[in-house]
């Protein structure tokens, strides 16, 4: 009875060991599959130029949204850093006798074996002079093996110091807004001074305004433009000028017209001729005109409205004295009653547009009457009385007319008459 007792409890001790290394396994392989998922390792080795491994050297591994995760190399220049998979990892390393320009991107990481190379450390000063000395606020790019290492301006004394930066040869290029670019290439073997010229230099632009209402765009003579309050100049008859700009640089330039809108454009000047190309509009209006500037009371103002541009408006609203009169039709016309005398302001409205005219309202003439026109009366002659020597010059003037050659005979034989007659008084 002991003895199967004894064989019972063997069994059963056996089935819950058997069961609990079941689950501890179970329970392993969940723990490893958790692992795997979330992190993978990379083992990394930190070599100078000559491939030799580099022990202390501090790595700092990162990611979108995690790290840092740093580590520390062991005399055979090795790490482990643990990271999630797939991310795209970067690596920066630091180290007393050497230095990477940038840091080492790991993507899409996995478990694998990543080898960082350093190189010795390196310090360069570049100063940018120009013909008269040294050049503030100039760029200075510096580039190793075609990967950007600085992009900065000088200090006030016309300097760049770069900071630590790996040893080897280095393509320079400077500039500054204004002045040409020249580039170099120099070889940073410690701490080194490089020196580089630029030189002003300026490009010709040529401005080209338009008037886009028309089609073809006509082009506008008189139009300013303006490159940032430095420099202004008129365009032509053919709607274009061409002016001298400093080079490298970025202008903000106004360009307008009276009776015009303006416009800003943002103009680019490189190494080479370029242009700029712009189009304006007149400033909308509103003109209104009357057939006449006098209206009968109780006739009509035929009012035409045109634009900017002298184009018809229709849909115009028409207000006589601050009243809804009318609206124009597609020809831009509308009439307007005037119903009083004296002045009336008839205002024509489209959008936030207005403008007015004044017309006067006047009273009908009166209407012409007949007038009759008198018969004059014949004026009454007076008949002189004849003296008798009145009568006797009067005969000889008669008989004087009685024909041609008999005139003075006539006078004489009047004077002798007289004669006698007063001889016999």
């Amino acid at each position: 009875m002991t003895s199967t007792r004894t064989r019972v409890g063997t069994v059963l001790f056996s089935l819950v060991v058997v069961a609990a290394a079941a689950v501890g396994g179970i329970g392993a392989v969940a723990a490893a599959g958790a692992s795997s998922s979330a992190d993978v390792t990379l083992t990394v080795t930190v070599v100078d130029e000559g491939g030799n491994p580099l022990g202390d050297a501090r790595l700092s591994a990162t990611w979108d949204g995690g790290g840092p995760v740093n580590q520390t190399t062991a005399g055979n220049g090795k790490a482990f850093v643990d990271v999630p998979e797939g991310e795209d990892v970067t690596i920066s390393v630091d180290h007393t006798h050497y230095v990477r320009n940038n840091p080492f991107v790991v993507e899409d990481a996995s478990e694998r074996e990543v080898t960082i190379e350093m190189a010795q450390k390196g310090q360069a000063t570049v100063v940018v002079r120009n013909a008269t000395g040294r050049v503030s606020n100039a760029v200075v790019r510096l580039a190793h093996d075609r990967e950007r290492v600085t992009a900065a301006r000088t200090n006030g004394n016309g300097e760049l110091v770069t900071g630590e930066i790996e040893r080897g040869n280095y393509s320079l290029l400077a500039y500054k807004e204004g002045y040409l670019r020249n580039e170099t290439t120099f070889t940073v073997d410690g701490d080194v001074t490089q020196a580089i010229h630029i030189t002003r230099d300026s490009r010709l632009v040529t401005f080209t305004v338009t008037d886009d209402h028309f089609d073809p765009p006509r082009p506008l003579s008189n139009v300013n433009v303006s490159i940032e309050d430095r420099i202004d100049v008129t365009t032509q008859g053919t709607g274009s000028v061409t002016v001298s700009v400093p080079v490298n640089d970025e202008y903000e330039v106004a360009i307008g017209k009276q009776g015009y809108g303006s416009v800003t454009r943002t103009l680019t000047v490189e190494e080479a001729r370029t242009s700029l190309n712009a189009s304006i509009r007149r400033t909308p209006a509103l003109s209104v005109e009357t057939i006449n500037e006098q209206v009968v009371v109780n006739g009509t103002a035929v009012v035409t409205v045109t634009d900017e541009y002298g184009d018809t408006v229709s849909n115009a609203t028409l207000s006589l004295d601050g009243e809804s009169a009318a609206e124009t039709n597609a020809n831009g016309v509308a009439r307007v009653s005037v119903e009083t005398v004296g002045n009336h302001s008839i205002s024509a409205t489209k959008g936030d547009l207005e403008t007015s005219v004044v017309v006067t309202g006047v009273r009908p003439a009166p209407e012409d009457t007949p007038t009759a026109t008198p018969t004059p009366s014949p004026t009454p002659t007076a008949t002189p009385t004849a003296t008798p020597t009145d009568t006797a010059t009067a005969t000889a003037t008669s008989s004087g007319d009685s024909g041609p050659g008999f005139g003075v005979l006539a006078a004489l034989a009047g004077l002798l008459a007289l004669v006698a007659l007063r001889r016999r008084r």
